[in-house]
């Protein structure tokens, strides 16, 4: 099964829901109109699928709007956006106008052309413009450009929960329903690259039940699952391998074994959190059924369940039949 990169895909989909702001802010002073968006472009290239692709239109002439994200330069990026344009010159037959974007801050300069030379002469070069994102930081936070704001947790300096605070604030203040929810959700998920994930659950508490309108929420809780399963087999045998031979595979299949629990459980809350916005308490009541459980295939089945009941009765239900079935 192909498994789903889920920061990407929030990325995806702010690309997607506010081009026109990264226009405006990498063209402040062009006339250059948003006009259409081309989902899920690929390429005639082995395996490539570029970010964001959209139409624009400057004077009259039709433009291929090509923005791709960088959480950190890659010396191959050059080359890449490079080999993108002109690709996507052949397939739509229009000029294309490509931004990168970069998310967390770097103070050496970053490359922004791809240059082919011979000796020291220039015989190619192709530059496109680079937008620092941490350069408007603070307009974001005083919410000028709020539909940024999941960002800032990767734009800060140093990311604590007064970030996370100013994050909320600005994004609850977003009256479109869908885009509301996809904010939020593209919230926790930037924020757990640097936050707990019990964390920032017990964090967005309030908001959870607005994540579920989130554009991306089957394929959150799907890369959920598969996270916690492949992540809990890996820690298994690589706590193994670092054991004695009988020793190690015994210790590591049991820390495996307590690890994919430990995920399998974690996933199961979240789903339910993000479905149907637990309350401490019954959150408590349903930890004190489910902790006990070690069988893995059963946990896994409540996951299953989780994900497909209606409502949180009909879950209760569904765990009283299996795991009374026990």
């Amino acid at each position: 099964m192909t498994r789903i990169n889920i920061f990407d895909r929030v990325l995806k989909i702010l690309a997607r829901n506010y081009a026109a702001l990264f226009l405006q802010l990498a063209f402040p002073d062009e006339p250059l109109q948003l006009v259409g968006t081309l989902e899920n472009v690929e390429l005639s290239l082995p395996e490539e699928r570029v970010d964001f692709v959209h139409q624009v239109m400057y004077n009259d002439e039709e433009f291929i709007f090509h923005l791709e994200f960088q959480l950190q330069h890659r010396s191959d990026f050059p080359e890449r956006q490079f080999i993108y344009s002109a690709a996507l010159t052949k397939q739509f037959q229009r000029p294309v106008v490509t931004l990168a974007l970069y998310l967390e801050r770097r103070k050496a300069p970053i490359p922004n052309e791809y240059v082919v030379r011979l000796g020291k002469r220039v015989v190619n070069r192709f530059t496109y413009p680079v937008l620092r994102l941490w350069d408007y930081e603070e307009a974001i936070r005083a919410g000028q450009f709020r539909e940024l704001a999941p960002l800032l947790v990767a734009l800060a300096g140093e990311a604590d929960e007064s970030v996370l605070a100013r994050e909320r604030e600005l994004i609850l203040e977003e009256k479109d329903e869908r885009k509301r929810a996809d904010l939020l959700a593209a919230a926790v998920t930037i924020a757990s690259r640097y936050f707990d994930k019990k964390f920032l659950w017990r964090f967005f508490r309030e908001e959870v039940k607005q994540m579920r309108n989130a554009t991306f929420i089957d394929d959150w809780i799907e890369e959920g699952i598969q996270q916690g399963i492949q992540q809990g087999i890996q820690q298994g045998i690589q706590q193994g391998i670092q054991q004695g031979i009988q020793q190690g595979r015994q210790e590591g299949l049991a820390e495996g074994r307590r690890e994919t629990l430990k995920v399998i459980r974690e996933n199961l809350f979240q789903i339910l959190i993000a479905r149907f916005g637990l309350s401490y308490e019954l959150e408590k009541q349903l930890e004190e059924r489910i902790t006990p459980i070690e069988d893995v295939p059963l946990l896994q089945r409540l996951v299953v369940k989780a994900a497909q009941v209606n409502s949180l009765d009909e879950f209760k239900t569904a765990v009283d039949e299996l795991v009374g079935g026990t």
